[in-house]
């Protein structure tokens, strides 16, 4: 977006977490758990950035992203929706890279290469958690509970599930409206975010 983010204005989250559970439950309603980083521009003109894990669509073309291949999936405003896809690591990627970035270094080695971004500014980013998104969650906790205190969710099964046991996916909310909602139902086990169709 031509201005420059630093990295510790990037919350970050990993996928070390999730367990199996937690993946039946994404096969059982046709999504897969994706490890995305993601930056947004709002409409203020503050950044969202962040990594964490997402539910995504299973016929999100981002689901088919497995192993040592790499995706990005840019949204302009005339092209609509596009995605670059490749390997990202193994010996040879990872030697193009670094060949191409000497190439480059000595292409311009009498002269500097200005990448043209705009200065970083501490009130540029702001939390995900003001991010409204659609949620997985997993908890111990009655589905009518749920729904008494989140109104319509649509609730998830998967085989050998536990007593008491229930997943479920919300509508659109920020994080700090679902804690909400959920605290008299006690801590989730699991909590994701699920990948809009529309990104």
């Amino acid at each position: 977006f031509g201005r420059h983010v630093y990295p510790a204005q990037v919350s970050t989250e990993g996928i070390s977490h999730i367990p199996l559970a937690d993946v039946a439950y994404a096969d059982a309603c046709g999504r897969k758990i994706k490890l995305l980083g993601r930056a947004i521009r709002r409409e203020d003109g503050k950044f969202c950035v962040y990594v964490a894990p997402h539910l995504v669509d299973g016929e999100d073309p981002l689901s088919g992203v497995e192993d040592v291949f790499n995706a990005i999936t840019v949204r302009g405003n005339a092209v609509g929706d596009v995605m670059f896809y490749g390997r990202g690591a193994g010996k040879r990627p990872t030697a193009s890279a670094v060949v191409a970035d000497v190439v480059d270094a000595a292409k311009h080695r009498k002269t500097k290469k200005y990448l043209h971004w705009g200065p970083g500014d501490a009130d540029l980013v702001v939390s995900p958690d003001t991010l409204e998104s659609a949620w997985y969650v997993r908890m111990n906790a009655s589905i009518e509970g749920v729904r008494e205190a989140l109104g319509e969710v649509s609730a998830l099964a998967r085989p050998g599930a536990p007593a008491g046991e229930v997943a479920f996916l919300t509508g659109p909310m920020t994080a700090g409206v679902l804690a909400e909602k959920l605290a008299g139902l006690g801590t989730p086990a699991s909590q994701i975010r699920v990948l809009d169709k529309n990104h």
